[in-house]
């Protein structure tokens, strides 16, 4: 008990103590404010370029600054004075000095108006009926120039002048040197490939185009033509194609073009009842009796070649008219039909190729063994042919000789 007490005696002295200090502490006097006042220097100079300019007077003695004001009123769009087409152009002398002197500027040729407007006749020379899709696609060609005759012989130098995306081979029922079915058109100087009308027809081959437009050789019955006078020939001969009926012509005459180039469109101009390209080869001449058969010069599909032959009587005399069908040999069926040109009684409207001098011929043949058939006066007249890509296989068609009577033995031995 003692001892709890000396424990509290102390604390209380403590707490009496610490309060005695407190007093004391705050009744002593506040210390003397002492005012530092900091030692004042030059302050370091920062040049400014752009300062020193506007100080020496930059915007006095030289061009002011734009001012934009700011629109109050209504925005007019601004108007630009009309530039007048008819002024007269500077020629070459008033450019003055020598170099005036030197130039000169080339004739441009005047290309005619194009008339796409579809020109028809009243008189129907030819009735084409479209017999396939024209959008349908058609078997890549092969390319041109193409002689793969171990003798030389061919001379496939043309492009087809239609897409494969459209018909680009001749109608089956009106080929070269025919007159159609049931003999109504006249003999026809090359091959028909019917289309829509706006088909685009391109050039076959390079050269010059020497017609563009209608009036071909004074004749309406071509429509509006175009003809090309190409920059190669053949055995020292020059060659031409023509195509007509176009709906409309893109070249000019005098102009220069490449193969493949866009020449016209398809039409019915001319005396025609459908609308298609005629396309002709003319060979030596530019003259209505110097056509060749098209099939012959223009290139086969890829995986075909073409049969050309003869088909003659038993003296040799050649037979006009007559039908040729061509039958596969392996399945029987028949791959396509033609007829032999026409001479008797006409005039030279078709030719021969001056190399194969056949008479009738047939293009795009699949490769392989056919067979070529004829009919002439009941007799049936074959021949089995191996057809090579690319080439042109000939054939020749004549009547057997009549069987020899055979001898009387007892007539003999008496």
């Amino acid at each position: 008990m003692q001892r709890s007490g000396v424990t509290a005696f102390v604390l209380v002295l403590l707490v009496v103590g610490g309060f005695i200090f407190l007093l004391w502490s705050n009744a002593q006097p506040a210390p003397e404010l002492r005012v530092i006042v900091p030692t004042q220097s030059a302050p370091t100079e920062a040049v400014n370029a752009w300062e020193q300019i506007l100080e020496a007077g930059f915007g006095e003695d030289s061009t002011p600054l734009p001012t934009v004001a700011i629109p109050t009123g209504e925005f007019v769009p601004p108007t630009v004075a009309p530039v007048s087409l008819g002024s007269t152009p500077i020629t070459a002398s008033e450019l003055g000095g020598q170099a005036a002197e030197q130039f000169s500027v080339p004739a441009t040729p005047t290309r005619p108006v194009l008339t796409p407007q579809l020109v028809a006749t009243e008189i129907p020379l030819t009735s084409i009926a479209v017999t396939r899709a024209a959008v349908q696609w058609q078997p890549p060609p092969l390319i041109p120039p193409l002689s793969r005759d171990p003798l030389g012989r061919d001379h496939y130098y043309f492009l087809r002048p239609v897409d494969s995306n459209a018909t680009n081979r001749g109608l089956f029922y009106y080929p070269y040197g025919s007159d159609g079915p049931e003999n109504a058109w006249r003999i026809h100087t090359g091959i028909d490939m019917p289309n829509d009308i706006g088909q685009t027809v391109r050039a076959a081959g390079s050269g010059m185009i020497a017609w563009a437009g209608p009036g071909f050789q004074s004749t309406s019955s071509y429509g509006n033509v175009v003809l090309i006078e190409h920059d190669f020939g053949y055995d020292g001969q020059p060659l031409y194609t023509l195509y007509a009926h176009l709906s409309a012509v893109l070249v000019f005459s005098g102009q220069r073009v490449n193969a493949g180039d866009a020449i016209g469109l398809v039409g019915n101009s001319g005396r025609v009842t459908g609308p298609h390209v005629h396309f002709e080869v003319r060979y030596g001449e530019n003259i209505y009796g110097a056509s060749v058969n098209p099939v012959l010069w223009m290139v086969p599909y890829v995986g075909t070649g073409v049969i050309a032959g003869r088909l003659t009587d038993r003296s040799g005399n050649l037979l006009d008219d007559v039908d040729i069908t061509v039958r596969s040999y392996a399945t029987g069926l028949t791959i396509d039909t033609t007829a032999t040109y026409i001479y008797e009684g006409t005039s030279i409207d078709v030719n021969a190729d001056p190399i194969w001098d056949e008479n009738f011929v047939v293009g795009d043949v699949p490769v392989g063994r056919v067979e070529v058939i004829a009919n002439v006066e009941g007799e049936r007249i074959s021949q089995i042919v191996n057809v090579v890509e690319g080439t042109t296989n000939f054939v020749d068609l004549t009547p057997r000789e009549p069987d020899a009577q055979p001898t009387n033995v007892a007539e003999a031995s008496g």
